[in-house]
């Protein structure tokens, strides 16, 4: 147990390795690199398996003792995902394509009517 208390702490330290290196190629190039993308998963779920081994939630013991967790195929990062939301911003500038109804907007613009009921304001 406390082998695997260690395999855990460095294992924590790699993971935030990792977490960095996404961060920074996402940065960089825009993208998510593939291979940090599942050696973080893989180690993620490694990491939760050695938790529950440790607190007795399970007999099973993680790798070394076990084969390495599957790692899920997901879709990935790309930061040029964002071009839906520059398309709406485009979208509500010309007044032709907009097509909401901006009453549900709140203005806050005080009119001259509205100063004049606020009971608190005195009359002079």
């Amino acid at each position: 147990m406390v082998f695997f208390g260690l395999l855990i702490a460095v294992g924590r330290l790699v993971l935030g390795i990792v977490v960095v290196g996404q961060f920074l190629m996402v940065l960089i190039t825009g993208n998510d690199n593939d291979n940090l993308r599942n050696l973080g998963q893989g180690l993620a779920k490694w990491i939760y398996q050695g938790i529950l081994f440790l607190t007795f939630n399970t007999d099973t013991k993680p790798f070394p003792f076990d084969e390495w967790p599957q790692v899920d195929a997901s879709e990935g990062y790309s930061s040029r995902t964002a071009q839906s939301v520059d398309t709406k911003a485009t979208n509500a500038a010309d007044p032709d394509i907009a097509s909401e109804d901006d009453s549900s907007i709140p203005s806050f613009v005080v009119s001259e009517d509205a100063e004049g009921s606020d009971p608190d304001k005195k009359k002079e």
